[in-house]
């Protein structure tokens, strides 16, 4: 249904016309608040008012929306060369209004363009005023919106970690094509822990869901845990599709990650959480020992790590005392040995590595072989030193 244009009703001095004006000028840029994509809406009302361009910048400089032709990098030039206020100036022929606001901790600049001066003087102040509470309130829109739905995600991911009864399955899948998941599609299960405990997390959290959203990828994350059983901070469910490996490429800049392998059948859910926290604990030893890997997927680890994973950790550390106490008390070998594993057993590659002559790592080798009543060329050997000292020789590959 079209709608017919109307012109702001024309100045006067009185407060009266003024207020009449102020409220056309709000209900007209309100309905921007309908549109699917309410910046744009508002963006491309503010041109249409001002009879030429409008356009919205994070503070950056990088545009949010525009419309018109205006000269949009000259106009950020002189914003940028101004202080930090409402401005009026123009460039070229155009004349050009600015205003700076914050939105949640974030500053924008947005600017109207016009050939009519007059115009401009007349309406801009108000427009660009106007303009700035309909964005806050878009933006405490969506806020509540994003809030919402962050509440949903929290509970089904819950549900799906509780364990999704046969009987509730199809309703399970009705909650999830919410967050774009395809019905009857895999599924992977996610646990991470930050980096830094100091980082601004909502902010990362924030990131992690637009992302998402921009590149339509099926996504629910929960920020709270129960520490009897759970011990990562974040705990998400996302849709194994080729947009995921980006989005976790993402979250491992700023996290610990593990991935648990792909599945379908919401009734074994609980399982794959169990692969998520295990994969997440396997990302976690190898960081302690300075690798830079920090996304673990349980079902692309070798034989070993897998192994490994399935391991009581205070028996292992008895055994690995009885086994390895001697050679761990003698740090030059313990490191040798770790070296010589990363690369290859070469004796030379290793020497080079160390900034030792080769037969300094042959001499030391053969130090090992006293301690361990085995030669180091034994496969048996190699495949227990490899087993105990996996995440070390893992972190120097």
């Amino acid at each position: 249904m079209s709608r017919t244009k109307v012109d702001p009703p024309s100045g006067h001095s009185s407060e009266i016309d003024r207020l009449r004006r102020t409220v056309w000028l709000q209900n007209d840029l309100l309905q921007a608040l309908a549109a699917e994509d309410p910046v744009k809406a508002l963006v491309n009302r503010l041109a249409t008012l001002a009879r030429g361009a409008a356009v919205l910048y994070q503070s950056s400089g990088r545009v949010i929306a525009s419309t018109g032709q205006g000269p949009l990098r000259l106009i950020w030039e002189e914003i940028t060369a101004r202080e930090l206020a409402p401005q009026r100036f123009a460039v070229g022929r155009w004349a050009v209004a600015t205003r700076p606001f914050l939105l949640r901790g974030s500053g924008f600049r947005l600017a109207v363009a016009s050939r009519g001066h007059a115009l401009l003087d007349d309406l801009g102040p108000e427009l660009l005023q106007t303009a700035e509470h309909v964005l806050a309130a878009a933006n405490a829109v969506r806020a509540l919106t994003m809030s919402q739905e962050r509440a949903e995600a929290g509970r089904l991911v819950w549900t799906l970690y509780a364990g999704t009864p046969a009987s509730r399955v199809r309703q399970t899948w009705d909650r999830l094509r919410r967050f774009r998941f395809r019905v009857g599609g895999g599924l992977r299960v996610v646990a991470a822990s930050p980096v830094d405990p100091e980082a601004d997390h909502r902010r990362t959290a924030d990131l992690l869901l637009e992302e998402a959203h921009t590149r339509q990828l099926g996504l629910i994350v929960s920020e709270e845990h129960d520490p009897d059983d759970l011990e990562t901070p974040l705990t998400a469910v996302l849709a194994d599709d080729p947009a995921a490996a980006d989005w976790l490429e993402l979250l491992g800049g700023t996290h610990l990650v593990g991935v648990s392998g792909p599945f379908a059948d919401l009734t074994t859910g609980p399982s794959y959480f169990r692969e998520a926290i295990t994969a997440w604990r396997v990302a976690t030893r190898r960081h302690d020992r300075g690798s830079g890997e920090r996304v673990v997927r349980l079902d692309e680890v070798d034989f070993a790590t897998w192994l490994l994973t399935r391991r009581d950790d205070a028996q292992v550390a008895a055994r690995f005392e009885r086994h390895f106490g001697a050679l761990v008390k003698a740090a030059d070998l313990t490191e040798t040995v770790i070296r010589y594993l990363a690369c290859d057993q070469d004796v030379k590659r290793t020497a080079e590595l160390m900034f030792v002559h080769p037969n300094t790592v042959r001499y030391r080798l053969h130090k090992v072989e006293q301690l361990l009543g085995a030669p180091i060329a034994s496969p048996r050997l190699i495949a227990n030193l490899y087993l105990a000292f996996q995440d070390d020789v893992l972190a120097l590959s």
